[in-house]
């Protein structure tokens, strides 16, 4: 009995491995119905988690700016550029959808969550497995896709429970695509980008070139941070010698940038990389261009030892294990070498870029779930690599034998990569040429009136289609009444009240490519009803009142993503 033990467990264990051969097999057989299944998982696995978070009707965590980022949409949907603090990749794309919904980021949330959760994310999924695929075949492209749906649950008990509202209730709302910020779909775009960089790796394959070189100038029109995954195509193409196709890659990122620099100099009077500072001392005596560089990097990057050290120290407060976060991505990375060392690269770089210099950003906390937001576009990275490391088994390769075989797929026509690099490169070009600037700050019966208005150094609509105020006289005093169009969160209410006699000039506007027209308006009172009365005002009193809410309805909090015009009894 006991010498035929060892051989029961050897014929058990063959015939498991047998049968996970045959599912396999079906799997491979059978790819779009497996990734079918994950995405359908993947949408409704972040509607369960979106029901289960605290939410105020449509409104998760948004924790930034996601209120600037629809108002310049609107305002391009209007054909005019407004103050361009933010970058132009999303207002574009937001600027059609605000067509239908209006200026209020609120109304505008179920159009934005349908758009990320069934489409964009659909698509980052799709990209993981064409890196999978190609990588080690069909079998491990489901593996990768799966892993990366599974991912952001899965770490959730990674995380000790005092952790868990920073990552369940403000991170993953994030991640996932129930925000209205840039974040998601630059990790979308990141993600094709890098997925069409692996095709590129290969001999003659200078439309993917294009085409990956075209969606990183996607990812960097919606996140100019982006520039840091660039870093990790160059790696790549530089391992496998593909300088041609590196050429073509950078060649394809041109548009995007011309696109930025037009949007940040119409926007706002001056590109940031040469502040007319700057440009005053270079056409002068003073600095020369390459200081002016220097200093915008400087500016931009702000690398701080410390705060890196930090952050991976609270890793290893938060988390049951740092080590193992850090280790994870190392063997990946061996393990995907095995396959093709520039994809290893690829990989490597794009993570470490994010990780290194996010990751030492004195604005990057992990105790407060801001350094997840900003090494969000690699974390995709690091996922594929953890996916990866069952490669180093040493009898996987040899055992999966034409299974990891490396798929081809399709590859993209001439027509077709013409038409996207129109679409993606050439158009946006041509809107922001033709676009007015939203210069003008109207005069009528004795106010001025403007689109835009800075409230709390973010700009805020200024729509009478979602708040309507009427202003009378009642006795000695003024009672406002407003109305307010908003029905997918529940919504509170500031009332502002400017008077020049007092020292409140409502808003000081200043040109600087468009115009920034900042609030200067005295708080009377926070409500959640739409009647006020101000028993003792001054005689020029106007008054504007702002919609304010956040995703725990606490009208303590959360910032005014409307702001009626200023009416005067």
């Amino acid at each position: 009995m006991t010498s035929a033990a060892p051989a029961v467990a050897q014929t058990r264990v063959g015939v498991a491995l047998t049968r996970l051969g045959q599912l396999a097999d079906r799997l491979t057989r059978h790819v779009a119905i497996a990734l079918g299944a994950i995405v359908t998982v993947q949408i409704l696995a972040t509607a369960a988690l979106f029901r289960s978070v605290n939410t105020n009707g449509w409104l998760t965590y948004q924790g930034g700016d996601q209120i600037w980022l629809v108002t310049s949409g609107w305002l391009l949907g209007r054909g005019e550029i407004g103050y361009a603090l933010t970058s132009h990749g999303w207002p574009m794309l937001l600027a059609p959808l605000t067509w239908i919904t209006g200026s209020s980021s609120v109304e505008l949330l179920p159009l934005t969550t349908v758009l990320q959760v069934g489409v964009l994310g659909p698509i980052a999924t799709l990209a993981v497995y064409d890196i999978g695929a190609r990588l080690a075949g069909r079998l491990a492209g489901l593996w990768c896709a799966a892993g990366f749906v599974a991912a952001p649950f899965a770490a959730i008990p990674y995380f000790i429970q005092r952790y868990h509202d920073s990552w369940v209730d403000q991170f993953l709302p994030q991640a996932l695509g129930l925000t209205q910020q840039a974040d998601f779909p630059s990790v979308v775009a990141v993600l094709v980008s890098a997925a069409l960089t692996v095709r590129a790796l290969e001999r003659g394959a200078y439309r993917e070139a294009i085409l990956a070189g075209t969606f990183a100038g996607v990812a960097l029109a919606l996140k100019p941070a982006n520039v840091l995954f660039l870093g990790g195509p160059a790696v790549a193409f530089l391992l496998a010698r593909r300088v041609d196709h590196a050429a073509l890659f950078a060649l394809a990122l041109g548009p995007s940038l011309v696109a930025l620099t037009i949007w940040k100099a119409r926007g706002l009077g001056q590109v940031p990389l040469f502040a007319q500072e700057e440009l005053r001392l270079v056409l002068g005596a003073g600095e020369p261009v390459v200081g002016s560089v220097t200093s915008w990097f400087d500016r931009t990057v702000n690398l701080n030892v410390d705060t890196w050290k930090q952050n991976m120290s609270n890793l290893r407060e938060f988390s049951w294990s740092a080590r193992v976060l850090q280790c994870l991505p190392l063997a990946g990375a061996l393990a995907v070498a095995r396959r093709s060392v520039p994809v290893a690269g690829l990989l490597l770089g794009w993570l470490l870029a994010y990780v290194v210099v996010k990751g030492a950003a004195d604005v990057a906390t992990v105790e407060s779930g801001s350094y997840w937001r900003l090494v969000m576009p690699a974390l995709p990275a690091f996922v594929i690599l953890t996916a990866a490391i069952p490669l180093l088994v040493p009898t996987v390769i040899r055992r999966a034998g034409p299974r990891l075989a490396s798929s081809g797929g399709r590859r993209p026509g001439t027509r077709a990569t013409v038409a996207v690099v129109a679409f993606l490169a050439v158009v946006p070009v041509a809107v922001l040429l033709v676009a007015s600037i939203e210069s003008s700050v109207e005069r009528t019966e004795g106010v001025f009136v403007s689109d835009e208005v800075l409230v709390k150094e973010i700009g805020v609509p200024a729509d009478p289609s979602v708040v309507e105020l009427t202003v009378v006289r009642a006795g000695a005093g003024n009672e406002l009444i407003w109305s307010d169009s908003t029905d997918r969160a529940r919504t509170f209410y500031r009332v502002y009240r400017s008077s020049l006699a007092r020292g409140f000039s409502d808003i000081v506007c200043q040109l600087q490519g468009g115009r920034r027209c900042e609030l200067r308006a005295e708080t009377l009172v926070t409500t959640r009803e739409r009647r006020f009365v101000d028993p003792d005002p001054p005689a020029d009193a106007m008054y504007r009142i702002g919609v304010a809410a956040n995703w725990l309805d606490d009208d303590e909090e959360g910032d005014v993503f409307a702001i009626s015009q200023p009416v005067a009894p």
